[in-house]
C-alpha cells in the first residue's frame, strides 16, 4: 500500500440507499429524508419522502443573511 492509494476501509462507500415507502405518493422508492406534513387542521404525518417528490414538492430556496 502506498500513500498515494487510500486503504480500502477509507474509500469504500458502506451506507447503501434506504428504500421505504413514501407517505406523499406512497411507492416503494430510495428515501431523500423524512418529513413532517400536515393533513387538515392538526393531523400530523411523519415519516420518509421519497427523491421525486422532495425535488418536485421543495420551496423555493431563500437566503438568509
Amino acid at each position: 500500500m502506498s500513500w498515494a492509494r487510500g486503504h480500502s476501509s477509507l474509500t469504500e462507500n458502506t451506507d447503501k440507499p434506504v428504500v421505504d415507502r413514501c407517505i406523499n405518493c406512497g411507492d416503494h422508492e430510495q428515501v431523500q429524508t423524512t418529513i413532517t406534513m400536515e393533513f387538515g387542521e392538526g393531523n400530523y404525518n411523519t415519516g420518509p419522502i421519497c427523491r421525486n417528490c422532495y425535488s418536485t414538492n421543495r420551496g423555493p430556496k431563500i437566503a438568509q443573511f
